[in-house]
């Protein structure tokens, strides 16, 4: 799980530059026959020699379980993680990425919302350990981003969807810079999955609806084009939604079955040791 590389965005620019490398000589083409393998180990030393600036997903996930060693993270979460870690990290590494509150705000919330009964289920305080080594491993400030994710948050419950509107297309400016900022930027930056799902969050502790005619309406307001942008990330965002309360709703059918069998085994054990001191008793009245 750990290896998986995804297909899309820079893995696929990654494979597509190593495909093109696979079959090409820095020194011209090589006679067919014999000489082929020596034409394989020039080009291999040449590319070797090839320093890649930019970090790659599974070098990320390394340092994520480096950051975040033991206890194993439980199985049934760590493919929701890498595919996080994934997603995140190919929005970064893109030139045309920058980061704002509403990007943190998006981060943050989906994290919050995957890992929400993680702690409950290992009986420890581990979602925090995991979030400071996710962020750190991705190049962020764990605390940083919880701060301008907050400051979001408490922009959209504090601030009316009509002048939320007017920070957007710029008619006013929001209280807080780093939502001007991070509104006036989207139109020359990556628009991602993470800046969606900030976007939806702000809508809903504004008391916006969020539905596809609303996000159009903000989608224009931000003059992110084409508007299907947004409102496709909001089916993605509708889903994950609904598989996340399933999750729940499966967390605590398991909780239910897991104290049901423990209350069977404290049961069976009372019993067992009633039954022991029963004929212990018995057999003490048969030596007098």
């Amino acid at each position: 799980m750990r290896r998986r590389r995804p297909s899309w965005l820079a893995g696929v620019v990654a494979a597509v530059l190593l495909s093109s490398w696979q079959g090409f000589s820095f020194l011209g083409s090589m006679p067919t026959g014999q000489q082929a393998p020596h034409k394989t180990v020039r080009q291999a030393s040449v590319v070797d020699s090839l320093k890649n600036p930019v970090k790659t997903v599974s070098e990320t996930i390394d340092e994520f379980y480096k950051g975040y060693p033991k206890p194993p993270v439980l199985p049934m979460y760590r493919s929701f993680l890498v595919d996080f870690i994934t997603q995140v990290h190919l929005t970064m590494v893109d030139s045309r990425f920058k980061y704002d509150a509403v990007f943190a705000l998006g981060m943050r919330h989906f994290y919050t919302g995957l890992m929400g009964n993680y702690d409950k289920l290992v009986m420890s305080e581990e979602s925090e350990k995991i979030w400071k080594a996710l962020t750190t491993a991705m190049g962020m400030k764990p605390d940083q981003v919880i701060a301008d994710a907050e400051a979001a948050a408490k922009y959209g419950s504090s601030t009316s969807p009509a002048e939320i509107l007017q920070h957007m297309e710029g008619s006013a400016k929001p209280p807080d810079a780093k939502i001007g900022t991070a509104f006036e930027q989207i139109q020359s930056s990556l628009y991602s999955m993470s800046y969606s799902v900030g976007l939806f969050r702000i809508m809903e502790l504004s008391g916006v609806e969020v539905n596809k005619a609303n996000a159009e309406e903000w989608a224009k307001a931000l003059k992110i084009e084409p508007t299907s942008k947004v409102t496709s990330d909001l089916e993605t965002y509708k889903a994950n939604q609904v598989k996340l309360q399933k999750a729940e709703e499966m967390i605590r059918e398991i909780e239910i079955r897991e104290k049901k069998k423990l209350a069977e085994k404290l049961e069976e054990k009372a019993k067992a040791l009633a039954a022991k001191a029963a004929a212990k008793a018995g057999g003490d009245e048969e030596s007098k």
